[in-house]
């Protein structure tokens, strides 16, 4: 690959890199309650960002025997790139592998029964229930090799369960829930099933609540879009634009004490770990906050040029596209109060579990403002019921700034 690259650049480039990728995938799905479909693809391509006379060029091809095509392309597209005087890595290292052996015990037959038996449990639960099921296997291979001398590779696989229920009350009433599991090899995703009848039964009695200041408590999905908000702010590009919050608050305290922020790409058991990133920049567990001080933004080589700052290791890119600035797993440093003793706690709020509408808000700044699809209120320390027809809004940056955030 390297000679069908290199023959084919002119005189004088500056650099180049390529990635190559290939995978074979068998997702399932089932709809109303019954299989649906059951496929199996095949996939490939090649993708070179060639930098000449300062600026870079990009082309890619899924035909491996039109390599030459591609480079000629990239060569051709440097003089409408953007200027990028940054050098490339040397020093990429496979320090591990997202790959679990056990991915190849995915066996289809055994993931359609136990795809129909969660089904069949919930129909049992609640008659009339409609189940929606998606179950996936991936294996792949991505290699990176760039004009410093990078030539590596590594393995990934990917299990995926998604499930989701739409059940009507005998009110006409609609509850729709969903949960989902991502690993790097075949799991039993039964408990689903338990997450999913747990919020059912606790929505089957309906509750009211007026209007007014309340406590709320965010399980970890609704957090998480929440935090998706915040996490924004931390990337190279909103930074570099001046349209971050914290474009110019790095070093400074922020946030509550208790919270602390990281980006790591080690862990265990996450398909979306990496030992380095689309760029060759070796990964390394970062503080985006630590102790509501603001320490990192992440970067590709691109944009920590720009910003004048040392590359992240947080370059994304797939062989079809250029490389930006992706997180890798975020994480929130957790409390030290369980989820029972939180809501033993509270007098009267809300359990938020799931949103409607939460991206129309200014979100870059924090600001969210949704319908609650599914809420429980909590009187007097315990669940009594969903409450409907309600809604939330807030900031999550003014929120994670109060100490009682724990």
């Amino acid at each position: 690959m390297r000679n069908s690259i290199e023959r084919v650049l002119p005189r004088g480039a500056g650099w180049y890199d390529a990635v190559y990728v290939s995978g074979r995938s068998t997702p399932l799905s089932f709809k109303n309650n019954r299989l649906h479909s059951v496929s199996e693809s095949e996939s490939s391509g090649f993708g070179v960002r060639v930098n000449l006379d300062g600026r870079t060029g990009f082309s890619y091809t899924n035909d491996s025997d039109n390599i030459d095509g591609a480079v000629k392309r990239s060569v051709d597209m440097c003089r409408y790139g953007d200027r990028e005087n940054y050098s490339l890595p040397g020093d990429a290292v496979v320090s591990f592998e997202p790959y679990d052996d056990d991915i190849n015990g995915f066996n289809l037959q055994e993931e359609i029964n136990r795809g129909e038996k969660i089904i069949d449990d919930l129909k049992s639960s609640f008659p009339g229930i409609n189940v929606d099921m998606g179950i996936a296997s991936s294996t792949g291979v991505a290699r990176l090799l760039n004009s410093a001398g990078v030539d590596v590779s590594y393995k990934e696989s990917y299990y995926s369960v998604s499930v989701s229920c739409s059940y009507i009350m005998p009110d006409g009433t609609r509850i729709e829930t969903w949960d989902s599991r991502s690993e790097l090899k075949p799991v039993d995703c039964s408990f689903l099933k338990n997450i999913l009848s747990g919020k059912i039964e606790k929505a089957l009695h309906t509750e009211k609540i007026s209007s007014g200041l309340y406590p709320v408590i965010f399980p970890p999905p609704a957090f998480g879009r929440l935090l998706s908000f915040v996490a924004s702010g931390f990337n190279g590009v909103s930074v570099w634009k001046g349209i971050s919050p914290f474009s110019d608050k790095k070093g400074e305290k922020v946030f509550s004490e208790s919270f602390t922020m990281t980006d790591n790409p080690f862990i265990p058991g996450s398909p979306y770990s990496v030992p380095f990133d689309g760029e060759g920049v070796n990964t390394v567990k970062r503080f985006l906050v630590r102790n509501g001080v603001i320490e990192t933004f992440i970067t590709d080589l691109k944009y920590a040029e720009r910003l004048k700052v040392e590359p992240t290791g947080n370059a994304s890119r797939g062989y079809s596209s250029l490389p930006s600035p992706s997180f890798h797993g975020v994480a929130v440093e957790p409390g030290n109060i369980s989820i029972d003793e939180i809501i033993s706690g509270i007098d009267r709020g809300i359990i938020a579990e799931q949103f409607i509408g939460l991206g129309q808000s200014n979100t870059i700044t924090g600001d969210f403002s949704a319908s609650l699809d599914l809420a429980f209120l909590v009187e007097n320390g315990k669940i009594r019921g969903r409450v409907k027809d309600c809604m939330i809004s807030g900031n999550i940056i003014d929120l994670l700034k109060k100490d009682f955030i724990i």
